[in-house]
């Protein structure tokens, strides 16, 4: 089937939603982009994701990288995908801080989207060489960014982060990897193992530059202790030039359910000790402590938001394969009437609910992913430095929401569009299987779910004490007061406003808990998921019923057949959907929350094991 994407949706977010042209209007990109450029990127984009991306993501599925005898082999054309990405400025040189070529992130993240949805075993190898360059861009030296920086941007050398060990996953303040000080106090010895590293050994570039947590010696215990290094797989000489083999050795592959072209690797460091990296921001305080997890935070919620937003572009890819193949097959008849011709199965009552369920819940979560990357750009470039303040813990607050409800919604999406393919959807010979496979690693990668929601109620509910939450939920109020008169949609606005007061009795209920931990203890991190669904769900309806109003207003002055007639009743039917059939789970999340309900907690744990 031919792939598709709806690139109309994304020029709505970017050209009739999304206040742009004000982060266009900041000094780094003012002259360099306006929204003239957004059709003609996008439209673009499209074509290098048909033409380049999309060809090696179904053979790169089948074949899958390969590693004998110590050698990754990447799979026929990846290698060259990337290289063109790279190249071409739709990879890391239009992502990266600090960069002349830099596009604000609502742009680069629109076509960045369409690429992902093509290959996402891909996209996230360019998207780790982006993150680990933003570091060394963020805390290295001049000397460290002169020397790695060029080669990482132009494709020649890829980018991974390493923080997880076989003993240690989520608990990153307990890892042993040890670095040692050499007589250069730039360079450190490093030696441990790494496990589960996206691309660890790729084979995309010559040279890989891992960004490696590891605890210097005589460190602080815990998180406080860990520093942070840079790993050449082949040291780099002063010069610039790649060097000798610095003792980082790829141990094996792992054998995933799915993103079968992405190399995700176990790496020794150090075994014949002589593995050197350099230390990024300063060497450990007199107390032993370092900030090296501080700073790998950076790159780990630029990949959470990454993560989220991966998941959900391969939600809306399967779901445009479905729709494809909904106009295509000719199934049944409608229901009712006897003697009617074989139909479409598009005509079908349940195939139009699963496809405008699907349709809803991709373009509310891309509105929330693309309200997040707004705010980061207004964070880091705006001139007004109070409403970038704002902005940036308005986005710290949507991480947690884009990562989780982002991943978790996706899984239902897709299984929604193999549903629709019926068996043929179970089969290999349609695209919409592997979208599931590769898509289920990402209620994983960077913190399970239970990590974000955690996160949420007990980090962004409460940072600045409470002061920050409180100004995200009187956005969403303020949108309310405002608009919930609106002719047209009463209805969704009622559902809204209930959905709110629901998710400001949760906010409530959290509260009282924190309040009470000797006897509540348990309840917080129970309920935690639920409640970060509860505030996801209000804030995706939001985002779409804003989208719809101005759909609203657009339809009005058109007619039946003209060129996007179709396209905005498409978008008042899925906030409209959203609101009044997903948006009513919040009041009754909200009434299990508050009722403390502890079956989970009272069952006793051998009833839950199998003897």
């Amino acid at each position: 089937m031919e792939f598709r994407y709806d690139v109309r949706d994304l020029k709505f977010i970017l050209k009739e939603w999304l206040p742009t042209e004000e982060v266009l209007e900041c000094e780094r990109f003012s002259g360099n982009f306006t929204l003239d450029d957004v059709d003609m990127l996008l439209n673009e984009g499209y074509k290098v994701s048909k033409e380049i991306v999309n060809p090696i993501n179904a053979p790169g599925d089948k074949i899958g990288v390969k590693f004998e005898k110590g050698v990754v082999t990447p799979v026929p054309g990846f290698r060259e995908a990337y290289q063109f990405l790279q190249q071409n400025g739709w990879g890391s040189s239009s992502e990266c801080i600090k960069v002349e070529t830099g596009m604000p992130l609502v742009l680069y993240k629109a076509n960045a989207e369409i690429n992902t949805a093509a290959c996402p075993a891909l996209t996230s190898c360019v998207k780790l060489t982006s993150g680990a360059a933003n570091l060394i861009l963020r805390f290295g030296t001049q000397e460290n960014q002169d020397m790695f920086i060029p080669k990482m941007l132009d494709g020649s050398w890829q980018g991974t982060m390493c923080l997880t060990e076989p003993n240690f996953g989520s608990d990153t303040g307990d890892i042993i990897t040890r670095s040692y000080p050499t007589a250069d106090p730039r360079i450190w010895k490093i030696k441990g193992t790494k496990m589960f590293i996206t691309a660890g050994d790729q084979g995309t570039g010559d040279n890989t530059i891992h960004l490696v947590l590891a605890r210097p010696e005589g460190a602080a215990a815990g998180s406080p202790g860990i520093g942070l290094y840079i790993v050449p797989k082949y040291w780099v000489n002063e010069d610039g030039s790649v060097g000798d083999f610095n003792d980082v050795t790829t141990v094996g592959l792992e054998h995933k359910m799915g993103l079968h072209a992405q190399a995700t690797a176990m790496l020794n460091f150090g075994d014949d000790d002589n593995c050197r990296g350099f230390m990024l921001g300063p060497a450990p305080d007199a107390k032993g402590f370092s900030q090296g997890l501080a700073m790998m935070f950076h790159m780990m919620n630029e990949s959470r938001i990454g993560t989220g937003h991966n998941a959900n572009t391969q939600g809306a890819a399967a779901y445009y394969f479905a729709a494809q193949y909904a106009t295509e097959r000719i199934q049944g008849r409608p229901f009712g009437v006897k003697g009617a011709e074989r139909v479409p199965i598009i005509k079908h009552e349940d195939i139009r609910r699963m496809l405008l369920d699907m349709k809803a819940h991709v373009e509310g979560i891309r509105a929330m992913i693309f309200k997040g990357f707004y705010y980061l750009d207004i964070e880091n470039n705006s001139k007004d430095r109070e409403k970038a303040k704002k902005y940036a813990s308005f986005a710290e607050i949507l991480t947690p929401l884009v990562k989780c409800y982002g991943s978790e919604a996706s899984l239902g999406v897709i299984a929604q569009a193999i549903q629709v393919l019926g068996g043929v959807g179970y089969t290999q010979e349609y695209p919409v299987e592997q979208y599931l496979r590769d898509s289920k690693i990402l209620t994983i990668w960077e913190g399970t779910s239970f990590i974000h929601a955690n996160d949420l109620i007990g980090r962004k509910m409460r940072m600045k004490e409470g002061a920050a939450f409180a100004a995200w939920m009187k956005d969403i109020k303020d949108f309310i007061d405002a608009d919930k008169n609106v002719q047209g949609f009463t209805k969704e606005m009622e559902n809204l406003a209930k959905a709110y007061e629901a998710a400001a009795d949760v906010k409530a209920t959290y509260d009282s808990w924190y309040a009470n931990m000797s006897t509540k203890r348990q309840l917080i991190p129970l309920y935690a998921i639920k409640a970060l669904f509860v505030f996801a769900e209000v804030y995706v309806a939001m985002c779409l019923i804003d989208q719809a109003l101005i759909a609203a207003k657009k339809v009005a002055g058109l007619k039946p057949g003209d060129g996007d007639y179709v396209y905005y009743q498409g978008k008042i039917a899925s906030a409209r959907y959203y609101a009044n059939n997903i948006l009513p789970n919040v009041p009754m999340l909200a009434a299990l929350i508050k009722s403390e309900e502890d079956t989970v907690l009272t069952c006793p744990e051998e009833a839950l094991v199998v003897s």
